[in-house]
């Protein structure tokens, strides 16, 4: 790639604000419909339900067909995947929020409806708080860099797994068994097209196969968003503290390997400055006869 800007990027593959995401924009939308209109027609609940299914739609239309992510060079490769992999889970979390929020208004009042707005709410603008321009640089190449070496504070995936997590904990029961439909019946497409479409392009060594979903950093970041998400069944049908158990799972494979890196890399600074450079050896001049 020649350029330097992530602005300098195709469009499906760099960060979007709302307003030129239609699926971000389209659940805001509806959450605002669900929450203030007393009574949801027929064709408008049709309306919310095709907002919902907009996720499969735009993850397969900026797929772009296999390789897509490798379009760009191997030097911005880890960039874009990672950016395009925090926004699209983005979309299947606020999709799935949005189909709660019909089946809530459908089936059990309007009394669940408030969380499950601010949440919905939070998903959608939460992207355009651009929390991935403090974390990483702006140019891509030094971005997969950062990725590559950094520690789980620079990297907004593994992030997004650790708040999805505690979201999941921190839900009311009524309200994550809605989620739990959503998921089930309204994204469940959503979740193939994700996975078919980030799996081929994970850099998984010969060497390690599958075990580099666990041990590489791609995979890893891949392997950690799904295992969030799965929390969601986990808490319905084992309880609370298998829940708890679980997202405790997530954090520490997320957490630990990052402070061991923290810790290292300050011992080694530490030793740096105690380090003592020995005085350079003396010189030998050797002086000819002028000719």
């Amino acid at each position: 790639m020649k350029g330097s800007s992530l602005a300098e990027l195709p469009p499906e593959v760099r960060h979007r604000f709302i307003l030129r995401d239609p699926a971000r924009l389209g659940c805001l939308a509806s959450i605002g419909v669900l929450l203030f209109v007393e009574d949801v027609p027929f064709w408008l609940t049709l309306a919310i339900l095709a907002v919902s299914q907009l996720a499969p739609i735009l993850m397969a239309a900026r797929a772009m067909g296999e390789g897509w992510s490798r379009r760009w060079g191997p030097k911005v490769h880890g960039s874009v995947l990672a950016s395009s992999l925090c926004m699209d889970f983005t979309v299947i979390s606020a999709c799935a929020v949005v189909g709660a929020m019909l089946l809530v208004r459908h089936f059990n009042g309007t009394e669940v409806l408030r969380p499950l707005s601010i949440l919905g709410a939070a998903i959608c603008l939460l992207p355009d708080a651009r929390l991935c321009r403090m974390l990483l640089a702006s140019e891509p190449a030094q971005a997969t860099r950062q990725l590559r070496t950094g520690t789980f504070l620079r990297d907004p995936a593994l992030l997004a797994a650790l708040l999805a997590s505690a979201v999941v904990c921190l839900l009311d029961s009524t309200t994550l068994h809605f989620v739990m439909i959503s998921l089930a019946f309204l994204q469940v497409n959503a979740l193939l097209v994700f996975i078919d479409k980030y799996l081929p392009e994970i850099e998984l060594g010969r060497s390690r196969g599958w075990a580099g979903l666990v041990l590489e950093r791609e995979g890893r970041r891949f392997t950690l968003l799904l295992a969030s998400l799965a929390l969601v069944p986990l808490r319905v049908t084992l309880g609370d503290r298998a829940a708890w158990l679980g997202a405790g799972a997530i954090a520490s494979v997320i957490v630990v390997p990052g402070l061991i890196q923290l810790v290292l890399a300050g011992s080694g600074k530490v030793s740096e400055m105690f380090r003592v450079t020995p005085p350079p050896p003396p010189h030998t001049y050797v002086v000819l006869p002028k000719a």
